[in-house]
């Protein structure tokens, strides 16, 4: 039997506890991160909600922000649903990082080196 090929481009890592994604309209914990995206889960009713197309990424217990990340959406799923009288469910996205300046790529290179547990 073949060996499935990876996909990605990058390593994904994953971050310290604590490590949260935002943009207007969204707010969580990230599930792992790379040079080139990231995956998040946030509570929300369904995928096709506007989200914004620029996200941070913070982890306050470092003093650690890194502002106004351009992305692009590759996938959104529902991972738990809500109950029936809370219509809001627990959803994962994977996001990709889309043109970031020379000063965010070294963010997130410095934010993976120093602030991740190990690949994922």
């Amino acid at each position: 039997m073949l060996a499935k090929k990876e996909r990605r481009k990058f390593v994904r890592f994953r971050p310290k506890d604590g490590t949260m994604a935002v943009n207007h309209h969204a707010l969580g914990p990230v599930m792992n991160i790379s040079m080139g995206g990231l995956s998040f889960r946030y509570m929300g009713e369904d995928e096709t909600k506007p989200v914004s197309d620029l996200l941070g990424i913070f982890l306050g217990s470092d003093d650690v922000l890194i502002e106004k990340i351009p992305t692009k959406v590759i996938s959104d799923k529902l991972v738990s649903q809500g109950s029936t009288f809370m219509k809001t469910s627990t959803r994962q996205r994977s996001i990709e990082f889309t043109k970031l300046t020379q000063s965010q790529r070294s963010s997130l290179k410095e934010f993976i080196g120093s602030k991740t547990m190990g690949t994922y």
